[in-house]
């Protein structure tokens, strides 16, 4: 039986959330799965590995789907093939293997699994009616996904497990094969030749536009910081005596669902820009409660902490995703939102992971106070992508009007 249009619309929605799932089973949990094996001092190393992978991948897979192959059929390729070295990285680390291993087959991962959130951005942004109040709808339906992974694996006491990532590559395998009934996407870049196009190049072009190059870089600056979310509050929920981190740190998707619901509903009421400087207020405010929270040693304020990350994404990712989308050519949409990815969250990330690992080293110690001048330090970090992306916002809004 073949599928509607609108069926296959629908299908977008579960394949988020096989996409997002996977992410939730080992993503918040590495830092506690890595000291179980006694691999924990890789982490900076995967952190900035993983982006920095992701750099040689995203923009030409991207340029692939918007010249050569519909974007659809590339995902669900990507997503099969990722699942089998998620699994030998987990498998490794649960055999005994030498951290090196799980490195090399965590960064093949890595540099196939890249392009698949701009992929599915680039799917969803071309196939939607009205965008701007369904695209966080079908956004939402990952964060669905990930909530239920933390739950899932603290239910089955994996907190600190590699089976967590063994059962994430399983479910890679259910994802990528639902990528190919999405709807067609079909190239449209037909004219574009030479090796610029081949590798993705392009897109460099639209940081010329002054308001994407604003958006770019305020992100990406401001990313920066936030790469200590990830890495470092599940390792301070457990020196904080947490028993289940993995749930907890999905408080922070459990409020995504609640920002994605209000953004669909306000969408087209405020504009994006707003809901962009709203993020970066929101970021500095966070790791504020964080250092306060290091400051009396309570779980409830951590987990206050946690709860913002839920509108810091989505009126960080979500509407910058968006606010892109709007001003490109429909023949680099795929670029666009590759670049995007690359350089909020790889650029961005391998920076971040060095820097937030240095930062640690040098202020955390076995006393559970040290962990405000952690965050104190990243409070003030945040400030300088706050007040350039405010300022190049409110510059440009000015301009146009």
């Amino acid at each position: 039986m073949r599928l509607t249009i609108e069926q296959r619309r629908y299908m977008m929605g579960i394949v988020m959330f096989l996409m997002f799932m996977p992410m939730g089973m080992w993503m918040p949990s590495l830092p506690n799965i890595l000291e179980s094996y006694a691999a924990r001092w890789i982490l900076p190393y995967v952190a900035a590995l993983t982006p920095l992978m992701a750099i040689a991948s995203t923009l030409a897979f991207a340029s692939l789907s918007d010249r050569r192959i519909e974007a659809q059929n590339l995902l669900g390729l990507l997503a099969l093939s990722g699942a089998f070295f998620l699994w030998l990285a987990f498998s490794c680390l649960k055999g005994g293997w030498h951290p090196g291993w799980y490195l090399c087959f965590q960064a093949c991962y890595a540099w196939i699994a890249a392009p698949m959130i701009a992929l599915i951005t680039k799917i969803k942004l071309a196939n939607l009616p009205n965008p701007e109040k369904s695209f966080p709808l079908y956004s939402m339906c990952g964060t669905l996904g990930w909530i239920s992974a933390g739950v899932m694996i603290s239910a089955l006491g994996l907190d600190a497990s590699a089976d967590a990532g063994r059962i994430a590559a399983y479910v890679h395998v259910l994802m990528g094969a639902a990528c190919f009934v999405l709807p067609a996407t079909l190239p449209e870049d037909q004219a574009s030749r030479g090796w610029r196009a081949v590798l993705g190049l392009s897109a460099f072009g639209l940081l010329k536009h002054r308001e994407i190059r604003v958006v770019y870089i305020a992100s990406s600056l401001i990313a920066i910081p936030y790469v200590s979310f990830f890495m470092m509050v599940p390792t301070m929920l457990k020196i904080f005596v947490s028993a289940h981190p993995t749930v907890q740190m999905s408080i922070g998707q459990g409020t995504e669902v609640f920002a994605m619901l209000l953004l669909s509903t306000f969408a087209g009421r405020y504009r994006m820009r707003w809901m962009l400087m709203l993020s970066m207020v929101l970021g500095l405010i966070r790791f504020a409660i964080l250092a306060w929270s290091g400051t009396n040693g309570l779980l409830p304020i951590i987990w206050l902490g946690i709860a913002l990350h839920g509108p810091i994404y989505t009126c960080m990712t979500v509407t910058g995703r968006i606010f892109v989308d709007r001003r490109v050519d429909p023949g680099i949409r795929g670029q666009a939102q590759a670049l995007y990815s690359l350089l909020v969250m790889s650029v961005a990330g391998i920076i971040g992971s060095f820097v937030c690992e240095l930062i640690y080293q040098n202020t955390v110690t076995e006393d559970l106070y040290s962990w405000a001048k952690f965050w104190w330090i990243l409070t003030a970090i945040t400030i300088l992508p706050l007040v350039y992306g405010c300022c190049g916002l409110l510059r440009t809004r000015h301009t146009h009007h």
